[in-house]
């Protein structure tokens, strides 16, 4: 049984250090990002952007659409800003919503870029609250009544679980 308890514990130990690992990696990425070491960004963010991180997702999808250490790539930022989205980034919500709304990288779709930045304005915690609200209001003309509300249904459950 302590030999048993022993292998579950340094089983632990090395997961709780791999995710550490992982969380290093991703630090550094953003930290590169920011200090305009845009190849070690990338060389960082990568591997954790295709094992699922929201934020290395998120960064990836700014890297594209800046054309920062990678070539420009509309297309390239909506798909890295959309998986982002998915799990949950705000600030990548408010982007391929924003994204959607032009039709930059992604075919025109007012609907659901409208759908976007509604999910990212519940977020207390987004860097980009301020140009999800305009966006919101330059793009409520476009939609008829009928789609305003049933975006906001859909985003509805969303806040819920916010609050």
């Amino acid at each position: 049984m302590a030999r048993l308890l022993s292998v579950v514990l340094m089983a632990a130990l090395a997961l709780g250090a791999s995710v550490s690992l992982a969380r290093a990696d991703l630090q550094a990425g953003v930290d590169a990002y920011y200090e305009g070491n845009f190849a070690v960004a990338l060389e960082n963010l990568r591997p954790e952007a295709d094992a699922g991180d929201p934020v290395a997702q998120y960064f990836l999808g700014e890297m594209h659409l800046r054309g920062k250490g990678v070539d420009q790539n509309f297309e390239q930022a909506a798909a890295w800003y959309e998986k982002a989205a998915v799990g949950g980034h705000a600030d990548a919500q408010s982007a391929i919503g924003s994204l959607e709304m032009l039709g930059l990288g992604v075919p025109r779709h007012p609907t659901s870029g409208y759908f976007w930045l509604i999910v990212s304005v519940v977020w207390e915690d987004s860097d980009l609250r301020d140009a999800a609200m305009a966006a919101l209001g330059q793009v409520a003309v476009q939609l008829s009544p009928e789609q305003k509300r049933a975006m906001a249904r859909a985003a509805l459950p969303e806040w819920k679980r916010s609050q």
